[in-house]
C-alpha cells in the first residue's frame, strides 16, 4: 500500500468517525424533542378532561421522566411556538401546568387553590374577582360545584373561620329576601349595590322575565 492510499483510508475512517458522533448527536436532539412533544400533548390531553398537570405526574408513566429532566423539559415546552397555549403556574409547593385551549387562567387558579387546600384565599379571590370584574356578588352555592366541591357544612365552617382573619375583612355577606346569602368585596362593591343585585338575581329577576 502506497502513502497517498493509506492517507486516503485514515481520511475515511476519520470521517466516518465524526459522521457517527454527529449522527448520534442528531439522534439526542431528536429524541428530546419527541418527549417534549409528548409532554405538550399529555398536558393538553389533562386539561381537555379538566385536570391540571403537576410536576410530579411526570415522573410516571407514560412520561417517566427524570426529576432532573422535568425543569428543563418545562422550559424547552415553554420556548416552542407551537405549545404556546401551554401555561405554567407556581403553587405554594407544586408547578402546575395545563393547556389554555381547555381551561382558563381564571379557573386554573381555582383549581390550584382547591388542591393545595388554601381555601380562605380561593373564597376570597373568587369573591373578590367577581366583585371587580363584572361586579356582582358571589352566591354561595358556587363552593359546592367542581371545581369547589365544599359540602354546605365544609362551607360554612370554613367562612366562619374566614370571618375572623383581618387578612380576608373586606369580604362581606349579603342577602335577599328569601334568604339566599351572596358574598361580595367591599374593595370593589358598595353594600347597597350588592344588596340590589342579590335581590334581583334571587327574587326579581323571576317576577320580572
Amino acid at each position: 500500500m502506497n502513502n497517498e492510499s493509506y492517507k486516503n483510508d485514515e481520511l475515511t475512517d476519520e470521517e466516518l468517525t465524526k459522521s457517527d458522533y454527529n449522527s448520534g448527536e442528531e439522534d439526542g436532539i431528536e429524541e428530546v424533542q419527541d418527549k417534549v412533544v409528548l409532554l405538550g400533548c399529555f398536558i393538553r390531553d389533562k386539561s381537555y378532561e379538566g385536570i391540571l398537570t403537576n410536576a410530579e405526574d411526570l415522573l410516571d408513566e407514560p412520561l417517566s421522566l427524570e426529576v432532573d429532566e422535568i425543569l428543563t423539559m418545562i422550559d424547552d415546552l415553554q420556548t416552542r411556538e407551537e405549545f404556546s397555549d401551554i401555561c405554567v403556574r407556581k403553587g405554594k409547593e407544586k408547578i402546575y401546568l395545563f393547556s389554555e385551549n381547555h381551561i382558563t387562567n381564571n379557573y386554573a387558579k381555582m383549581m390550584i387553590s382547591v388542591e393545595e387546600r388554601d381555601l380562605f384565599k380561593m373564597i376570597a379571590e373568587t369573591v373578590r374577582e367577581e366583585s371587580k370584574i363584572y361586579p356582582r356578588p358571589t352566591d354561595v352555592r358556587l363552593f359546592t360545584k367542581a371545581p369547589f366541591k365544599l359540602s354546605k357544612e365544609e362551607f360554612y365552617q370554613i367562612y366562619e373561620q374566614l370571618k375572623k382573619n383581618e387578612e380576608y375583612n373586606d369580604i362581606q355577606e349579603t342577602r335577599a329576601s328569601n334568604n339566599a346569602m351572596y358574598l361580595y368585596s367591599d374593595r370593589f362593591m358598595k353594600k347597597v349595590h350588592a344588596a340590589s343585585l342579590t335581590e334581583w338575581i334571587e327574587v326579581e329577576a323571576e317576577q320580572n322575565p
